[in-house]
């Protein structure tokens, strides 16, 4: 069985977990920085010295006190910018940084397991934009060349996965967390509905400006938050936490028989979760389908012609990352010279239909059009498709026609 690692990963800071074998199972351990240490939080940074072959990484590069090198931090906003560092006559692109930055990250588990044993790695990012989920896919390209699975996940989906892996007792309720960066108060409250089937867990966000450590604006939010809420555990995220500074706070959370937890692991170890539910899925969590702002809430298939006969095929499936959607398919068009995309709503189960004409191919015998069929989800709703004229070998040659449209869902 693999080993799953769950990568954390901000513009300041990274952290890395990995799956390791028990007598008891299976257990999600923090890799710490250091091996024997328990610092556990990587600065996300470079430091480059005369060129390509001297750049330290994350705490060895915090630690290098080198007024001759060149520090450089905030990779991934560099690397979305598409910046480049230069030093001396050599420039280096500051998403070749954040790769080197994230294969020594990975490699920093190899205290626990060879890097061999990986079989998949999730990192999880505060933000899951588009332009981001990209970007981490390009820069990840080493460890699918390894034939490691890497798939990106976003906080609140990272968030489930840590909460529902606890003991049963702190999932009888719904389920809150707060992370605090210092500035910013995030929380999330994770419910379950169980009036359907299989039953649909959400996760519900709040933003708050809150610049400072204040117990009493803290705990003015929180009221807001759980008093109208039957909640069984609450979880304190983010440096901001840090300093012992709640006090009324922590009073306040405890009431009612709450458990209250702190910690800046949670999303890490999640993230570490979910690829070993991906991997082996989960008994748990199989009557269960989760879903967060990220997620497509309808299935949508086509019907298509497949050696000689008509079929419904899949293309994207409620409760999966809009992000993640995206595929290439071959068909033959029919005699109506449509394809019809079928949609159906996961909440309410009704069914609609988006029917593509295509006008632009020309016209031919029935099943004598292939068809190249691209698409790719650009929002939770919104489908972008390209189809393309493929002609039908060498009885009827290729327009080049293409039909480019969208669907809303």
């Amino acid at each position: 069985m693999g080993r799953v690692i769950g990568c954390d990963l901000t513009d300041k800071v990274a952290q890395i977990s990995i799956s390791i074998e028990k007598e008891e199972g299976e257990e999600v351990v923090s890799v710490p920085v250091i091996t024997g240490s328990e610092k556990y939080v990587i600065p996300v940074l470079a430091s480059i010295g005369a060129g390509v072959d001297d750049i330290l990484f994350g705490e060895d590069a915090a630690r290098c006190e080198d007024p001759e090198r060149t520090k450089v931090s905030s990779l991934i906003s560099g690397a979305l910018r598409d910046e480049a560092v230069t030093v001396g006559d050599v420039s280096i692109p500051c998403k070749e940084l954040l790769r080197g930055f994230i294969r020594k990250s990975i490699h920093l588990s190899g205290s626990y397991a060879p890097y061999s044993e990986v079989e998949r790695v999730v990192i999880t990012i505060p933000e899951p934009l588009e332009d981001t989920v990209r970007l981490l896919e390009e820069v990840c390209d080493f460890l699918k060349e390894d034939g490691k699975n890497v798939r990106i996940s976003g906080y609140p989906e990272s968030f489930f996965y840590y909460a529902m892996n606890q003991e049963q007792e702190l999932t009888r309720n719904k389920i809150a967390l707060f992370d605090f960066d210092g500035q910013r108060l995030r929380s999330m409250m994770l419910s379950t509905r169980l009036d359907v089937r299989p039953h649909v867990s959400m996760v519900e966000e709040r933003v708050f400006d809150m610049p400072g450590k204040d117990d009493g604006t803290f705990l003015e939010i929180a009221r807001s938050i759980l008093d109208s809420e039957i909640v069984s555990a609450v979880y304190l995220s983010g440096e901001g936490f840090e300093g012992g500074w709640l006090d009324r706070s922590v009073q306040y959370l405890c009431e009612r028989r709450r458990r209250v937890f702190q910690g800046r692991n949670l999303y890490t170890k999640g993230a570490c979760y979910a690829g070993i539910d991906d991997r082996d899925g989960n008994p748990q969590l199989s009557s269960c389908k989760f879903f967060d702002r990220d997620k497509v809430t309808s299935d949508v298939g086509i019907h298509i012609y497949e050696d000689g006969q008509e079929t419904y095929l899949g293309l994207v499936y409620a409760g999966s990352n809009w992000y993640d959607a995206k595929r290439e398919l071959e068909f033959m068009l029919g005699e109506d010279r449509e394809i019809r995309i079928r949609i159906e709503s996961y909440y309410t189960t009704e069914v609609r239909y988006s029917v593509i004409r295509a006008e632009e191919f020309p016209q031919r015998p029935d099943k004598c059009t292939r068809v190249r069929f691209c698409f790719e989800m650009k929002d939770t709703d919104l489908m972008e498709i390209e189809a393309y004229d493929l002609g039908f070998g060498e009885i009827y040659r290729s327009s080049g026609n293409v039909i480019k449209t969208r669907v809303y869902l």
